[in-house]
């Protein structure tokens, strides 16, 4: 039994990935040049909740990483922890996934597996070693320290809350948010390995910070939830400009899968 799940977590997590280019709406705003051929990228993570990285990503135990949006599939936080004994620091105020971290936890200590997305196909494969390098701050990203309002999904089955009410809600709840530069000041982090930004419609704020406040890491993760939840006729233009933005600080992107990129620091 401890084989076959080990077979299914194997197949799940860590696959090369398949032709991350095609059909991808972030494809017109990145120069195809910067892009690195499948043989030099890897894939951590569930499939829902995977991200992409350059084999050459130079992760390692003295490695910090910011995983903003963790909603109920940390399976590539767990990947970064186990696989290269990162200090994995996650950053979500939403209840649901606060709760699912605890469950995991819970889980994990008593030897009890514990399903990605609470579902029974997929399991995490993290020890409590694993989890002792994981650190979740019940707190959002964003591009100013403040209270902010975070809008509930428009489907209760759902997770993912927004600050800039992405789905146009009415019912919402207050968290307190901080800045990049805030958190790692905080904690003490004098560098920063790895951030991602998965949080609903609120990167370009976090964006423009980090490039002003120079405080970009050497690998940025973000999905650009506007290619699939345009707030107005005007989403290109904003994800194009943000990119843009990037690129001018040196992130070069070097891989894309549906609404995610991946950019290394030059």
């Amino acid at each position: 039994m401890v084989q076959l799940l080990k077979r299914l977590s194997d197949r799940a997590f860590g696959r090369k990935h398949r032709n991350v280019r095609r059909d991808s709406p972030l494809s017109k705003h990145v120069a195809p040049s910067g892009l690195l051929p499948s043989s030099q990228i890897i894939r951590l993570g569930s499939d829902y909740g995977g991200w992409h990285l350059p084999k050459a990503h130079g992760l390692t135990s003295a490695s910090v990483c910011y995983l903003a949006g963790a909603g109920e599939d940390i399976s590539f936080d767990c990947q970064l922890a186990r696989d290269f004994s990162c200090d994995v620091r996650i950053i979500d105020p939403t209840p649901r996934a606060i709760e699912h971290f605890k469950q995991l936890s819970n889980a994990v200590a008593s030897g009890l597996l514990f399903g990605v997305s609470c579902g029974e196909t997929e399991f995490y494969d993290v020890s409590q070693q694993d989890l002792q390098r994981i650190t979740f701050w019940e707190v959002g990203l964003a591009g100013k320290d403040a209270e902010m309002r975070f809008y509930l999904p428009k489907n209760p089955d759902h997770v993912s809350c927004s600050a800039v009410n992405l789905q146009g809600t009415e019912d919402f709840f207050i968290a307190q948010c901080h800045r990049v530069k805030t958190l790692m000041e905080r904690h003490g982090d004098t560098q920063l390995d790895l951030l991602k930004i998965d949080i609903e419609g609120a990167e370009y704020q976090v964006i423009e910070d980090i490039v002003s406040s120079l405080t970009l890491p050497r690998i940025l993760l973000i999905e650009f939830d506007e290619c699939h939840s345009p707030l107005d006729g005007r989403a290109d233009d904003r994800i194009a400009q943000h990119i843009s933005m990037l690129s001018g600080a040196g992130m070069r992107c070097v891989t894309i899968e549906g609404c995610n990129a991946t950019f290394v620091r030059e």
